[in-house]
């Protein structure tokens, strides 16, 4: 089967913030030239430009800090593989958005924007490492709604303990007054390796689940739908496509240093140096791949089709473990999306 999919990871930030642990590094431009190159030859090595992609995303790290000339490079092979329906996405920080830079995805094709905006407070985004201000996040989404990118998805993060109710709902004035067509809301993690972990920095389960409602019940107040566990959008058109591939257990090409991919039940990261990386294989079993469509599927509110043969078997194989689901119009669902992981627990 032909793959559809295409995630690509560029590893390099101009600084490191305190709650990050993906594959980043500051570099200098000869670095990152090298970079880009190997991962333009390898997208050469994988696809035909005759085949078009339904989705392409370009996540880090943060790929907008790469120089006019690599940004323009690179974009300019993945360009060859969009199609009028293909999503086009790119990670940016909001400080480095700029006219030349908006006007370099426009003519690249990109159509989406996943803009890192986190917390409408200067004094949190300073404290966790941020270079951006409100002022720039705005200023950002100006620059792009004036060159015809409309599709901006906001990442929040919520679930610390200095977050107030006043932040979050100046979260929900800032989507709203900024016209955001979608958001992600991710609850704090404290990864092994980031700083904040290594600070001993503790999260308030609680405060996590106060922190959830408070917004479900905000950004229902704007239309906004929730989706998936962690996504909502102002309207179904906005759906992430590339996310959905995942959420969908559809294969997806991963090429870059810490980059993941999902090919031939394969689910595999890729590991190793900047200039030399290769596949950390994780061949799953059939039964590890039916709790792999259990598991991302009933992240959705739409749950899993179970008209799907594939969907409906591993259904079958786990149907006696799951609980706190239902079926409607043939669609398997969770009863609540905060149950996720109980009711999937007995699968494990």
């Amino acid at each position: 089967m032909e793959v559809k999919h295409l995630y690509i990871h560029i590893p390099f930030c101009n600084s490191i913030c305190t709650y990050c642990d993906f594959t980043r590094f500051v570099c200098n431009e000869s670095i990152k030239t090298k970079y880009i190159n190997k991962i333009i030859r390898q997208i050469n090595l994988r696809f035909d430009k005759k085949n078009k992609l339904d989705s392409i995303y370009i996540g880090g790290g943060t790929p907008n800090c790469l120089n006019e000339q690599l940004l323009n490079k690179l974009l300019g092979v993945c360009k060859k593989l969009v199609s009028t329906k293909t999503e086009f996405t790119i990670e940016c920080n909001p400080e480095l958005i700029t006219k030349q830079q908006a006007l370099t995805f426009k003519s690249n094709k990109i159509n989406r924007i996943s803009l890192g905006i986190q917390f409408c407070n200067n004094k949190l985004l300073k404290k966790y490492g941020r270079k951006t201000t409100i002022l720039s996040c705005e200023q950002a989404i100006r620059i792009l709604q004036s060159h015809n990118i409309s599709n901006i998805s906001g990442d929040f993060i919520y679930g610390l303990n200095e977050l107030t109710k006043h932040d979050i709902k100046s979260n929900i004035e800032f989507i709203k007054k900024n016209k955001l067509t979608h958001c992600s809301f991710y609850s704090l993690e404290i990864k092994s390796g980031s700083l904040l972990n290594k600070g001993g920095y503790q999260i308030n389960d609680e405060k996590v689940e106060e922190d959830l409602s408070n917004i479900e019940k905000q950004l229902k107040s704007i239309h906004f739908n929730r989706y998936e566990i962690s996504n909502w959008c102002y309207n179904q058109k906005y759906e992430s496509i590339h996310n959905k591939a995942y959420w969908l257990t559809k294969e997806w090409i991963g090429i870059g240093l810490g980059a993941s991919g999902f090919e031939n039940r394969n689910l595999y990261q890729n590991i190793g140096s900047l200039y030399k990386w290769a596949k950390n294989n994780n061949q799953l079993s059939l039964k590890d791949y039916y709790f792999q469509i259990i598991m991302m599927g009933l992240r959705m509110k739409k749950g899993i089709d179970l008209k799907n043969k594939v969907y409906k078997k591993a259904y079958e194989f786990y149907k006696n473990k799951i609980k706190y689901t239902h079926i409607v119009n043939n669609c398997l669902t969770c009863n609540n999306f905060n149950l996720l992981n109980l009711s999937i627990i007995d699968c494990l």
